[in-house]
């Protein structure tokens, strides 16, 4: 058989390297939104783990302000007591926003036709979210049936872990739409109705805390004044804090906008309307990611 000659090569290796590079310019927009869902995700956590500490730095202020006598140690294991059911809770919600990283990273490797490999699967995600309450209600967070979607497409990201079709494969991600949905509202509800709740509670709280301190201050005014601008300074920091509960909401009403659009433009990913979508998550999650400087708790 006759070989090519390498002049005659060298066209079709062109060829094939302008084909595979316009493969790859024609799914940045599946990139660019799974590279803003995974920093979007990475600013949850933070809010669960600011609202346990929110917890209990209410339980210890109350007890140090309002106590006869304050024992630290005593106070702390007593504040534990009070938000353990909280740091339970934000667990379980822990796993909710997983799936969610996960439907990001497994994206981003099919936009790279490179399919990820997960060092752990996610067992126990149904026994995990199943006994799961609304914030501040007894109604379950996900009922039987988005429960069960839900888990649904936790085991499809694991099943895609096995496959090679990355148009396909694709599809079928963006195909769990409803899926999505359902995690992205039950991480709203957390974001308005655990996180955004608890700081208007500790709001409230420093109103009762600041007449205690007036009282006080006949007999120790240097230390009410101090404690009088320590109330001030958290103050102003939970009304920052308050603030990220409404950004985290605006980036997941984006992703939830994205992923239909993504979906609706999958055979022609540069049109206009993914475009402005894409753009605008983006911002939504650039002011998510401005906004959770101030996660943090005013430490005493």
């Amino acid at each position: 058989m006759q070989r090519p000659s390498t002049s005659s090569l060298f066209p079709l290796l062109l060829g094939a390297s302008l084909l595979l590079g316009g493969c790859a310019t024609d799914l940045a927009p599946v990139r660019t939104f799974a590279e803003q869902t995974q920093k979007m995700s990475v600013h949850f956590e933070p809010m669960l783990a600011g609202g346990v500490h929110s917890c209990m730095d209410k339980a210890m202020r109350k007890r140090l302000i309002l106590a006869e006598r304050f024992d630290a140690q005593a106070s702390e294991q007593a504040a534990r007591a009070d938000c353990a059911a909280l740091a339970q809770a934000s667990a379980s919600v822990a796993s909710l926003n997983d799936v969610l990283l996960r439907y990001a990273h497994t994206l981003a490797a099919l936009a790279d036709d490179k399919l990820p490999v997960y060092k752990e699967e996610f067992g126990g995600l149904g026994e995990a979210l199943g006994g799961l309450a609304q914030p501040g209600a007894g109604a379950p967070l996900l009922d039987a049936d988005k429960l069960s979607k839900v888990v649904k497409l936790s085991e499809h990201l694991s099943r895609l872990a096995t496959q090679r079709l990355q148009k396909s494969a694709l599809r079928e991600l963006l195909d769990e739409q409803e899926a999505i949905d359902i995690v992205g509202n039950a991480l709203k509800e957390y974001a308005l109705r655990g996180y955004r709740a608890g700081l208007q509670d500790e709001l409230r709280d420093l109103a009762l805390l600041r007449g205690a301190v007036d009282n006080a201050a006949p007999r120790e005014p240097l230390a009410a004044n101090y404690i009088r601008t320590r109330l001030h300074l958290e103050g102003r920091q939970l009304q920052e804090r308050e603030k990220i509960a409404a950004a985290y909401v605006a980036a997941v009403d984006a992703l939830q906008a994205s992923v239909a659009a993504l979906r609706a433009n999958l055979d022609r990913l540069q049109a206009p309307e993914l475009e402005r979508q894409l753009a605008r998550f983006s911002r939504d999650v650039e002011t998510l990611q401005r906004q959770a400087a101030f996660y943090a708790p005013a430490r005493w």
